[in-house]
């Protein structure tokens, strides 16, 4: 009897609908997948056998033939195993599949069945080829149960699977809501010892401000400064201030993270916006992705959050200019086996560096040791076309003993987190009414197009930006990046029209650095 079972496939994060087509027919006991499969999903046909015995159904001993269509497409993952071995028992039963049912899963020995990578990619794949429901592992369910419009059907073993297919009996689901409880407590407690606030950060009201509209209006910034000013750790504050995660932005990062393996049981589905800070060793494959089987990089896993770069200078140079276009474009395209994978790359870049390799450059108190030719070479790195592309540049100063020692009260705790919060959601609320029919949402998005139509000027702010032009020499890019900050400004002030206090301010944050 010939069967159909539906499944799906990855390549990168995105997938396609896969029909597992099983035929049952006399002939010598043989076992053959076509379809361009890889060695993993050949594999399965050593892991189906036991686990059919094993939970009790018999492995048929005829000319066994599965085919994986569309036959014309690579195909990888273990989560081929449960839709093979469903299509092997339910031929030998005589039953058919209801077509607008879905199965993936990772089989034991004994029958169990184990959690897959890149769930929820796999059930978006599914589902927008039609499909409405989907029997999964259990260990899956929590994470791709995010998904509101497809019926989540998790199973623990074979059986289970068998019996939903074949009675339509539905399977226990109560361990779910339980490992959901624990999991809540667990972030409770996790969010009161790990709790960061901007109100921590003594002094630096000027920096607080700068990153106020970088966060306002996703751009990317660059902080430089000795040793101990602070970049760091106010850095690591940034995800405190940016606006909640939407549905739709959550969809997209736990597909990345569960494409990545990077999900838990504890966190099944990614409710913050991600910090990652890559040491400065890392390669250009390891902050791009890629690989044989392109699995995503930091500024994938960054995506729709922040990538800090910290000591900027002591990276690799051709690890910076890799990042160059994905920063400008907002993804990632890479080509492998014929096929093209598109890793997205939507990241607020936050880097910090010393103005040079000592760091003392700048310090009044301190004597720098670097040479003409080391600050030279390592001003390069800060100063070459990747920092072209990051919008504000901005220098810290050392915070003063006085402000450390002093003892916190109303007025001298600073801006916090939420009155900084307030003012970035103030902002993109602004963005997103003006930008409701773009493919962006924030101002360090703008096309070119973009930047002609909404960044109007007054005449002072217009010659203001001209002399600036002209005396600091700054590339065109430089200008339209500009004009982008100082339309931020003018959202979070509430002005329709950029004046010429915000292109002041906003040429401040373009020369605060080397200038």
């Amino acid at each position: 009897m010939l069967t159909r079972v539906k499944t799906a496939t990855l390549m990168g994060i995105k997938g396609y609908c896969v029909t597992v087509e099983t035929d049952i027919h006399r002939g010598l006991p043989a076992l053959n997948v076509t379809g361009l499969a890889d060695t993993t999903i050949k594999e399965a046909l050593v892991r189906i056998g036991p686990a059919l015995i094993n939970s009790g159904f018999v492995f048929p001993r005829e000319k066994v033939t599965i085919n994986l269509m569309p036959a014309g497409r690579p195909k990888e993952g273990s989560h081929f195993d449960l839709p093979m071995a469903m299509g092997l028992v339910m031929s030998w039963i005589g039953k058919g599949l209801d077509e607008n049912t879905a199965f993936f899963g990772e089989l034991s020995l004994d029958g169990r069945v184990n959690a897959v990578r890149g769930a929820l990619p796999l059930a978006i794949s599914a589902r927008d080829a039609g499909i409405k429901k989907i029997v999964l592992p259990g260990a899956n369910a929590e994470e791709v149960s995010i998904l509101e419009d497809i019926e989540v059907i998790p199973v623990n073993d074979l059986k289970m699977a068998v019996c939903y297919a074949a009675e339509g009996k539905l399977p226990d689901v109560s361990f779910l809501y339980k490992r959901k409880e624990k999991r809540e407590d667990a972030e409770n407690r996790k969010y009161v010892s790990d709790r960061m606030d901007f109100s921590q950060v003594k002094g630096q009201e000027s920096a607080k401000r700068a990153l106020t509209v970088a966060a306002a209006g996703g751009h990317g910034i660059l902080m430089i400064g000795g040793a101990g000013c602070g970049k760091s750790m106010m850095a690591k504050r940034i995800p405190t201030i940016l606006p909640e995660l939407t549905y739709e932005e959550k969809l997209e990062i736990t597909g990345i993270y569960s494409v990545a393996n990077l999900l838990s049981e504890d966190n099944p589905v990614v409710e913050k916006r991600p910090f990652r800070a890559p040491h400065h060793s890392i390669t250009a494959k390891g902050l791009t992705g890629g690989g044989l089987k392109p699995r995503p990089g930091e500024l994938s896993l960054a995506h729709r959050g922040v990538l800090f770069l910290d000591e900027l200078g002591e990276f690799d140079i051709r690890t910076i200019d890799a990042m160059r276009q994905p920063v400008e474009d907002g993804y990632i395209r890479l080509n492998r086996n014929f096929e093209e994978v598109v890793f997205p790359s939507d990241v607020m870049i936050v880097a910090a560096a010393n103005p040079c390799k000592c760091g003392n450059l700048w310090d009044e108190k301190k004597i720098c040791t670097c040479s003409e030719r080391q600050i030279n070479s390592y001003r390069r790195k800060l100063t070459g076309p990747f920092s072209d592309r990051i919008d504000m540049h901005i220098k810290i100063a050392p915070v003063p003993r006085e402000k450390i020692e002093e003892k916190e009260s109303g007025k001298s705790r600073g801006m916090s987190s939420s009155q900084m919060k307030s003012k970035v959601q103030e902002a993109r609320m602004r963005q997103a009414e003006r930008y409701r029919d773009m493919s962006f949402s924030c101002n360090g998005r703008l096309d070119d197009m973009g930047v002609r139509k909404f960044c109007a000027m007054t005449d002072g702010a217009s010659r203001l930006l001209a002399e600036a032009y002209d005396r600091f020499w700054f590339s065109a890019r430089a200008y339209v990046k500009i004009l982008k900050t100082a339309r931020t400004i003018a959202d979070i002030e509430g002005k329709d029209c950029i004046g010429e206090d915000e292109t002041a301010e906003a040429l401040m944050y373009r020369t605060g650095g080397w200038i």
